[in-house]
């Protein structure tokens, strides 16, 4: 890639791992075909209800959306313009395509998720159905547009939900539970309060920019920018009303009227 001696040692790592996929042909992967075998995959682990207090089909997912898309993040902030010349996310909203094959392809493993969660979104509550479309929605789009690159580094939402699956594991000890509950409550804050939606507005801003100074017609959908605009609002709103109903459960936690040590926070979603 160009420019890849300028890269450090983590990024070096990170494409060093994707290169492995792609040796497998990721970079040619239907996404169709990725999102149909996510779903099966998960609806199998799902089926299965909790093993252990876990429902892993959640861990599964998160693990690989979550750290795949915070590795993404990594090369789009400190790698992105000395492999392409250009920096994210410019350089996509360019329509220079995605800057590595696991851009293109996480989105549509959480549709599969998504497709896969929509039904026990349907006996959980309204707040969970519509947070379950939304995400079916939004990466069955971008993944037919072939636009998926795009939304991956909000899939980094998804690295809180690794420690809200794995907190209520009765194979946990007390402490341990504790310690995972404030990491997960840590994360939630930073990361969909605060950093996803700072990232989707840069790219509105910078979308905008580049639209304004365009001197052809860019490669998107004339309502693509709308579909950013009306689900970004969409996540961002229900994203501070979980945060709202886990620090209404935390002060219950703390007023002593719920055990410290039950991983469950009433509210949240496991994706």
């Amino acid at each position: 890639m160009e420019g890849e001696g300028k890269l450090d040692a983590i990024s070096n790592s990170i494409l060093s791992f994707i290169d492995i996929l792609d040796s497998y042909g990721a970079a040619s992967w239907s996404l169709r075909s990725v999102a149909f075998t996510s779903l099966a995959i998960l609806m199998g682990l799902q089926i299965q209800g909790k093993v252990r207090g876990v429902y892993w089909h959640g861990v599964v997912n998160a693990l690989i959306t979550g750290i795949g898309s915070a590795m993404c993040v990594y090369l789009d902030v400190f790698a992105s313009d000395a492999i392409s010349g250009t920096a994210e996310p410019l350089r996509s909203i360019r329509c220079e395509g995605p800057l590595t094959s696991l851009h293109r392809l996480l989105p549509a493993v959480l549709l599969g998720y998504a497709a896969a969660d929509v039904i026990d979104a349907l006996h959980l509550g309204s707040d969970f159905l519509v947070h379950g479309l939304s995400v079916s929605i939004v990466m069955g789009v971008v993944c037919e547009l072939g636009l998926s690159h795009h939304v991956t580094p909000m899939l980094l939402m998804e690295v809180s939900s690794i420690f809200l699956n794995l907190g209520a594991g009765d194979f946990i000890p007390d402490i341990i539970s504790v310690m995972i509950q404030l990491i997960f409550v840590i994360l939630f804050f930073l990361v969909r309060i605060v950093v996803v939606p700072y990232i989707w507005f840069v790219w509105v801003k910078t979308f905008h920019e580049e639209q304004t100074k365009a001197e052809k017609e860019m490669c998107f959908p004339h309502w693509f920018i709308y579909i950013v605009l009306v689900f970004g609002i969409i996540f961002h709103t229900l994203n501070l009303y979980w945060m709202y109903k886990i620090v209404k459960r935390v002060k219950r936690k703390l007023s002593g009227k719920a055990k410290m040590a039950d991983g469950s926070i009433n509210g949240e979603p496991s994706s």
